[in-house]
Order: structure tokens, then sequence, then C-alpha cells
């Protein structure tokens, strides 16, 4: 029982410890704020929060709250007395000293940058714009995909111009590039950033992979509909066909995904079919023309990757020494086009051509 209350007292004292640096860390933001002429009203704290992240400010606990993306934890958080965003989520370190500081009007890198985010947040302040544009654009790339900013065309463009490899994309961001997640446009397809990453062809392969391979646990994990999911995996297809007229299908990189999810997903084709291919008449041509060579593609044989690691190495050689071309994941499927000797030459659902030891192989 004593050690019980020990505990306890240990546990509440820490709880009112952290509480009372959350007070501090507050005043000194709202003082550095204060101190470079920004201040937030809670009218417009409010209503900004509701347009641009659908956050109702009253549901907002005492202290910071974490900023949730479709329920997946960001690097920023929100509080409702400050009423201001913050970057991280760790408190700032020498509290005292910093105070002592931001009174003797001492500019910190991390103090500014919070304050741009702010004040392009609930002011749309055009220096702030220009200057994460221009110099920040890792900020510029969050203001558009996480909290849904998409008012100035540079900052827009910017973030755009900074978005490169799916590998470099958080989990919290990736559903943000496809659906919006404020209450004004829930799951509506953000058809004006995905037109303009079109011509970054690559990106928006692996994102419509990425959404048709993981539908069932993101219907699960961050609550869309399974019918938003579909219409987007849709959107995503049509697309890469639009601008494009007569299609070479045994070469081009649209309809490979195209065909690589059907192989994979062959229940979307069917859903397509079901719902008019969602009024996207490319998508409806091309996924005819798939079904046409139905029967060379009969001919082809599919295997599927196993390995206890979780993923295999697609080589350029027969060796284990050769260059890594891709690494293909346990259940995903490959087309086997040589299966002689140990190593099978496979092309994987990405297109790429390669070889994969035959223990990592299990024939269908």
């Amino acid at each position: 029982m004593k050690s019980f209350l020990i505990l306890l007292s240990f546990i509440f004292f820490s709880c009112s410890g952290k509480q009372e640096e959350n007070i501090i860390e507050t005043e000194i933001i709202e003082s550095y704020f204060t101190n470079q002429k920004f201040k937030n009203t809670k009218e417009n704290f409010d209503k900004i929060n509701m347009d641009l992240l659908g956050i109702k400010s009253d549901k907002l606990q005492d202290g910071y709250n974490n900023i949730l993306i479709f329920n997946e934890a960001t690097n920023y958080q929100i509080s409702k007395e400050g009423k201001y965003i913050k970057i991280g989520n760790d408190i700032i370190p020498d509290l005292d000293n910093v105070r002592a500081s931001i009174n003797n009007n001492q500019k910190y890198p991390y103090f500014e940058e919070l304050l741009t985010l702010n004040k392009i947040i609930y002011q749309n302040d055009l220096t702030s714009i220009l200057s994460v544009a221009t110099k920040n654009p890792g900020l510029a790339t969050d203001l558009v995909v996480l909290f849904n900013y998409e008012k100035n065309e540079t900052l827009f463009n910017s973030a755009v111009k900074n978005i490169q490899s799916w590998d470099d994309i958080e989990q919290s961001s990736r559903l943000a590039f496809i659906f919006y997640n404020n209450n004004t446009n829930s799951s509506k397809i953000r058809e004006k950033l995905l037109e303009s990453l079109k011509s970054k062809d690559s990106f928006l392969y692996v994102l419509t992979t990425y959404l048709a391979d993981n539908k069932d646990t993101i219907i699960k994990t961050n609550g869309i509909e399974h019918s938003s999911i579909e219409k987007a995996i849709a959107y995503l297809l049509q697309l890469g066909f639009t601008g494009k007229e007569n299609v070479d299908i045994q070469s081009d990189k649209s309809y490979l995904l195209l065909n690589n999810v059907y192989i994979s997903h062959p229940e979307l084709k069917k859903s397509f079919q079901k719902n008019n291919y969602y009024g996207y008449t490319s998508l409806e041509k091309y996924s005819k023309d798939y079904g046409l060579l139905q029967e060379d593609n009969q001919e082809k044989k599919y295997s599927t990757i196993v390995d206890p690691d979780g993923f295999t190495n697609l080589r350029k050689d027969k060796n284990t020494t050769a260059q890594i071309l891709q690494k293909i994941k346990t259940g995903e499927q490959v087309e086997v086009l040589d299966q002689n000797g140990d190593w099978w030459l496979v092309v994987s659902k990405e297109g790429k051509k390669g070889y994969v030891h035959k223990s990592r192989i299990k024939s269908e």
C-alpha cells in the first residue's frame, strides 16, 4: 500500500510539473508573439481551426492537443489557451533563460518559424508566405498538405516542387495528399494538388498502389469510407490517362499501373464497372482494352514473393552482390519470364525487370 501511494504521489507531481511547464511555455510563446506584434483573437482562432482542420475549439483540452490527420499523429500541437499552433512535441528547454532573453528582445530561429507558421495560418500574412515559399519548402509542404492551405499560388507551387520521393513522406501525411481532412471538404479528393503532381508520375504511381494495397487498413484505422477510397483510386488511374490519346498499352506507364492494380485487386475492376467508372471516360476505355488483352494475360505466369524478412531484393544480375533494383514485399505477385536455374527472371508490379532467387518465390 505504501509503495502504491509513493508511486501515485510521483505520478501526481510529475503530471503537475508537466502542466506547470506547459503553462510557462505558453506564456513565453505568447510574450514572444506579442513582442513581434502578433495577436490572435478567439473568434479568429475558432473560425480558422474549423475551416482548415475541422477542429472545434470547444473540444480542445487544457494544455497542448496533438493535431491528428485522419487519426494519425503529426509533428504539430495546438494550444487553446495560447491560441496558436506549435511545431514539435517537446517542451522548450531552459524556460527561465528563454524568458529572460525574450524580455531583452532576442530572437530565436524556432520562435521565428513558429511565428511565421501562425501568421500564415491565422492571418494570411503575405510577407510570411513569401518567406516560407522561398526559404522553407518543408514548412510550405506541411501547410499545403497537412493544413489544406491552398490560398496562395506561390506557396502552393513551392510545396509541389518540394514533393519528391514517396519514401520521404511520413505516415501522417499520406492520406492528406489524396483527401481534404477538414469538415468542409471531408474525404473530398484533392484534385488541385493531385493534378499538380501529375508530372511526377512515379510519385502518383506509388500513391495509387499504396491506396489500393492498403484500402482495408485505411477504412479501419483512418475512418474513410470504402466508396471514397475506391473513387480516389479511380481518379488517380484516370489522371494518368488525362491529355493522352491512343496510348500504347504495351509500354505506357499509366496503363501498366492499371494492369497491375487489376491483377492485384480484380475486385476493383468489377466495382468500377458497377459504378460506371465514376464517370471517368478514359478509365472506362482502357479498362475495356484491358479486358481485350485478358487472353494474353492468361498465358503469363505469375508467382508470389515469400520472404521471412517481409521483402526480397530484385537484382540486376543473378547473384547476391548485384545491384538492387527494387525491394518487393512478401505477398506481392510478380510475372515470371524465365524460371531456369536458381535465379528467376521476373517483372515486378511496378514494371521493373530483374532477378529473384527461386527460394523467395512461391509458384502459383
